[in-house]
């Protein structure tokens, strides 16, 4: 069969065999970890764009997949479902070698850009997508019908997808990946360009995916706000490596740690009361007035504060461990890597 013109950019994923192959389904292995990577590498001529990969995606979760612009995000999807070749390593899908038929029928891809047939209904988009997946024309059908409805869309069945709004085009993107009922979505900006409700839309659906269904989702985003409410765990990488790889609660606990927050009624007194004490690692006033403190002693920081306090006939405003969110932890481990 000749490959369709799009082939590149949506359906590697789910094209050449039936996604409901009992067959495929007994190959797959019983390990815990939806996607492996093992030293997977990518070249481009003089440029290593993905060094020595090890990713480590339990099945189940929504793992948060950030890094800075030509970090190798998007070359390490595009290996992952079968769109580029590893010049050397190797990554499995739930014990498959990546980019393999039976890999891609457990995976729904969508790219940050969409490329959908513009000419094509909504409902004939879909169906067609869920003919190339495998499904039978009345699976397809009863498919392609849920989706719509389920993604607000059914109003618009039989208007060309290419009169769609960006938000609308994001959520087709969205249809065609889960048209064949996949196992692992895997989604690169897939908010991008969106307004704020769109933004919420698409988030609030990938939530009740993961909670309902237990779809694993692999997401790639920039918008680190909204990424933080959705996943449960993530991978920061630069430079096509790992600068680490956790669940949320760990990476933060691990940021957040022996990290303190402070403020009184004169921050400068209590400063210079306690600046000199051995546990003091750092101390810095910013411009809201708060002291942030890091420490080695959390017990004689707080008995330290306290006498400070009483001594001067202070009031403690605020005094308790920092609360550090992904904005933070992202632009001190890239800093700390050397992005500028």
């Amino acid at each position: 069969m000749t490959r369709p013109l799009y082939y590149d950019c949506v359906v590697a994923v789910v094209c050449g065999a039936d996604a409901k192959d009992n067959k495929m389904r007994r190959c797959v292995t019983e390990d815990t970890l939806m996607i492996k990577t093992n030293s997977m590498t990518r070249v481009f001529g003089d440029l290593v764009a993905v060094d020595n990969l090890e990713l480590n995606i339990r099945q189940g979760v929504i793992h948060g997949f950030v890094g800075p612009n030509g970090a190798g995000k998007t070359t390490t999807i595009k290996m992952l479902v079968g769109l580029l070749r590893c010049t050397s390593g190797s990554g499995m899908i739930k014990g498959l070698p990546a980019g393999s038929i039976q890999a891609r029928q457990l995976i729904g891809y969508s790219p940050e850009r969409p490329c959908l047939y513009n000419n094509m209904t909504a409902k004939n988009y879909l169906l067609y997508m869920a003919g190339l997946s495998g499904l039978k024309k009345n699976e397809a059908e009863a498919r392609t019908n849920e989706l719509l409805d389920w993604l607000d869309l059914s109003k618009f069945s039989y208007k060309k997808v290419g009169g769609f709004s960006a938000g609308m085009k994001q959520r087709m993107g969205l249809a065609q990946a889960l048209v064949h009922n996949p196992e692992l979505l895997i989604l690169d900006e897939p908010t991008a360009n969106l307004d704020p409700h769109g933004r919420t839309s698409i988030i609030n659906k990938l939530k009740e995916l993961n909670s309902q269904q237990n779809i694993t989702i692999f997401i790639s985003s920039h918008i680190l706000p909204e990424l933080e409410k959705l996943v449960h765990s993530m991978t920061l990488i630069d430079k096509g490596k790992v600068v680490m790889e956790d669940s949320m609660e760990q990476i933060k606990q691990g940021f957040s740690q022996d990290r303190y927050v402070l403020k009184t009624s004169d921050n400068a007194k209590v400063m210079e009361s306690i600046k000199s004490k051995p546990y003091i690692q750092e101390m810095l006033l910013d411009q809201s007035d708060i002291i942030y403190i890091t420490c080695s002693d959390k017990s004689a920081l707080q008995k330290d504060v306290i006498n400070a306090v009483q001594q001067y006939n202070l009031r403690l405003f605020n005094f308790g461990e920092e609360e550090i969110n992904l904005e933070d932890i992202y632009t001190k481990s890239v800093s700390t890597s050397g992005v500028q």
